[in-house]
């Protein structure tokens, strides 16, 4: 595979929708081969998955961890095989919205073991992971303002997902783990200062980007 892999990552409400399609104008402006997608939902089975994993459950059954975890990972199996492998198999740019570093935040925030995420890690992915991650870091407190504002803005076209009805401390857990993914692998994981201006956001995506494909000698037009 001769294509590139970048992943956006995040807490709720840190732009990561509005900055990867940002991201994805300037990449076509510059005639890079694109395919964009996301997880949750990338396949056809991934849409069904998503739809299990973010909706509210009528039921109320409260889910394990271990449960959630593993239907991440059906998504993501599905995803890797049938369109991202593919795609990079063309010599695409692949932009993906969410991956393996949200299961490692998320789950592992509700207290699923790094040994298990590192197992089930390599059982699915087998090494595979991505070139450049860029990770939209931003104070929860923050982060969960703009989206009950977006949700209030929305009205009833709008339903709030299950991670965005989780408890402020859960998602203070959550943003220090994808700084410690930070931290531990600075060659792979670029942090962006997500609280700023939209405009001033994208032009430090595109900067690290555009350096990166620079660096990796992976030329638009």
């Amino acid at each position: 595979m001769t294509g590139l892999f970048i992943t956006m990552e995040g807490v709720e409400g840190s732009g990561k929708s509005t900055q990867i399609w940002r991201l994805a104008e300037r990449l076509n402006n510059a005639g890079y081969p694109l395919l964009v997608s996301k997880e949750p939902g990338g396949t056809k089975l991934g849409a069904e998955l998503r739809r299990l994993l973010l909706a509210h459950h009528e039921s109320g059954e409260v889910w394990s961890p271990e449960a959630e975890l593993l239907l991440f990972y059906a998504d993501r199996a599905q995803h890797v095989a049938t369109v991202i492998r593919p795609a990079l198999a063309e010599d695409k740019l692949v932009l993906v919205d969410r991956f393996e570093d949200s299961s490692w935040a998320y789950q592992g925030a509700k207290g699923v073991s790094d040994a298990k995420l590192g197992h089930l890690k390599e059982v699915v992915l087998d090494g595979f992971k991505p070139d450049l991650t860029l990770i939209l870091d931003m104070d929860p407190i923050q982060s969960l303002m703009r989206v009950e504002a977006r949700n209030r803005g929305l009205g009833a076209s709008f339903q709030e997902t299950r991670f965005d009805q989780e408890a402020l401390e859960y998602h203070q857990k959550v943003r220090l783990r994808f700084l410690e993914i930070a931290r531990k692998d600075p060659g792979r994981v670029v942090l962006i200062q997500a609280q700023g201006a939209v405009e001033d956001v994208e032009t430090a995506i595109w900067q690290a980007v555009s350096g990166f494909l620079h660096r990796r000698g992976f030329k638009g037009i």
